[in-house]
């Protein structure tokens, strides 16, 4: 067994990267942490905390390979500070599986629960790969996130594996029925979701609210090669001014242009915004659009925003909303806005100020909001626009930094979630793909490919949220983190008397 304890560690890792999107294994991952539990079952707490780690390096390599198209000490850093997560899990389980069984096998979902919420709510932020995402093209299993967001489905797979494991590694003498009695618990488990699903999938497209709204998706495909030399920027506004006309000749109430999708700043600059706020009149269609955005401060800095911006036809001004949660190690560093110092540090990454204020868009009486590229990923933060008042969703991004990686659908399949967890449509424009609009079932009524240029129209239905999500938020994580805490101490805890346990290896 001690041979093989890595490959099972390695290969738990890459079962468990290739059940998300692109990939269609999805429902493997309700097994792909068996192997590694097999492979720490018994193990002395500083091996398990290696295999933990050897398991988190290249599950979270193969999670987040991209961010090296953008900055590789970026990459390597998020990947060296996230394989620290399942380390200290498979630790913290060592530890505790000789004193208590039951209390460590619970110690993994509420440890890995706790934090990827708690990364949601600092400058480390990167709840790319919670695990319930890797189910995003089965729509049956994951209507019940409407009850408790991506995390009721993270914590569904994370005890599937375990009782799949335990049905396992248990002792051969115990009865059979004693052994297959976790096996069913499991199926009955992934049943419930599916059956759930089913019957919730059915009753919401029965249920349909009157109003409609039909929006243009507009992916102009300016790539980095054409967007920033010196007739990028005509190139870019011909481009979308030709798609946003053959959008709204199809019938488009709204359009929708990406993250940054002019490469200039906009607003600060007269004669481009006259040249795009009389396109918006003469096509008397609303516009949201992406751009980049400035102030100066009280001591004449400059203070950079990326942003998006709703300009309406006939009207002056603008409404704007700046990107709050900004990109770690690629739109800034962790904490440089509370540590003088780490402002002066440059990986490659673009030098934003988040944003403080929550906007809810308004045009002929449609309240919407917008999550600009990284932000769609945050369930909580995206449940607060709803409760804001927004009855629709748009996601505006430019993943093209990003090379043709699994990225594309990785981020793009999250708007599903953000769709399901609150009962609100979501539509999403993409520089270079992948654009696309979906129901509140998490249905995609259309979809673009990659690296083309192209527009999408879809009607879809605006209505207030209703979820259960939607009014209780985060109650998974925040009942999780005190039981982590608690195991946390159990595990660390020495008594008078305390005998080491003995281990396998």
């Amino acid at each position: 067994m001690k041979e093989i304890r890595p490959y099972l560690v390695a290969f738990s890792a890459v079962v468990s990267f290739l059940a998300f999107p692109p990939f269609p294994l999805g429902p493997v991952i309700f097994i792909s942490l068996v192997p590694l539990l097999l492979a720490i079952d018994g193990l002395a707490p500083y091996r398990a905390f290696k295999f933990g780690y050897l398991w988190g390096v290249i599950f979270y390599a193969g999670m987040v390979y991209y961010i090296a198209w953008v900055t590789i000490p970026g990459m390597i850093a998020t990947v060296l500070i996230l394989a620290l997560i399942p380390a200290t899990s498979m630790l913290i389980y060592s530890r505790l599986a000789a004193k208590l069984p039951s209390l460590a096998m619970l110690s993994i979902p509420v440890y890995f629960l706790t934090w990827n919420w708690l990364l949601t709510k600092s400058d480390l932020n990167y709840p790319w790969t919670d695990i319930g995402y890797s189910l995003s093209y089965f729509l049956p299993l994951i209507q019940a996130a409407e009850i408790g967001g991506v995390y009721l489905i993270s914590l569904c797979i994370f005890v599937v594996n375990i009782l799949v494991f335990k049905s396992i590694s248990e002792s051969p003498v115990k009865s059979w029925s004693g052994r297959s009695r976790s096996m069913i618990i499991a199926v009955i488990i992934i049943l419930s979701l599916y059956s759930y699903g089913v019957v919730r999938i059915r009753d919401l497209r029965n249920d349909l609210p009157e109003d409609t709204l039909t929006v243009g998706m507009v992916q102009g495909n300016i790539t980095k090669d054409i967007k920033w030399n010196r007739d990028g920027l005509q190139v870019s506004f011909d481009r979308y001014f030709s798609l946003s006309s053959r959008a709204v000749a199809d019938g488009a109430e709204l359009l929708v242009w990406p993250e940054t999708a002019i490469p200039t700043y906009l607003a600060q600059e007269p004669g481009n915004m006259t040249m795009v706020t009389s396109f918006v009149d003469s096509i008397d269609t609303p516009l949201l659009t992406g751009v980049v955005y400035y102030t100066v401060d009280s001591l004449g800095e400059y203070v950079y925003f990326n942003s998006a911006m709703l300009l309406e036809p006939q009207k002056t001004g603008y409404q704007l909303y700046s990107k709050i949660h900004l990109v770690p190690m690629s739109e800034k560093i962790p904490f440089s806005g509370k540590v003088k110092k780490l402002k002066d540090i440059h990986l490659g990454q673009a030098d934003f100020t988040s944003g403080v204020q929550m906007t809810v868009f308004n045009t002929d009486g449609l309240d919407f909001s917008t999550l600009i590229c990284f932000e769609s990923v945050f369930p909580g933060f995206t449940r607060e626009f709803t409760r804001l008042g927004a009855r629709m969703l748009v996601v505006i991004t430019n993943d093209m930094w990003f090379g043709n990686t699994s990225l594309y659908e990785q981020h793009a399949m999250m708007a599903v979630f953000r769709a399901i967890e609150n009962r609100v449509p979501v539509v999403r424009a993409a520089n270079t793909g992948v654009s696309m609009a979906v129901d509140k079932s998490g249905c995609i009524l259309a979809k673009s490919s990659t690296f083309t240029e192209e527009y999408l129209v879809a009607t879809i239905h605006p209505e207030t949220s209703k979820s259960l999500y939607n009014k209780s938020g985060d109650f998974i994580p925040m009942v999780s983190a005190p039981v982590a805490l608690i195991c946390l101490i159990i595990a660390f805890w020495r008594r008078k008397g305390y005998i080491h346990e003995r281990y396998v290896e």
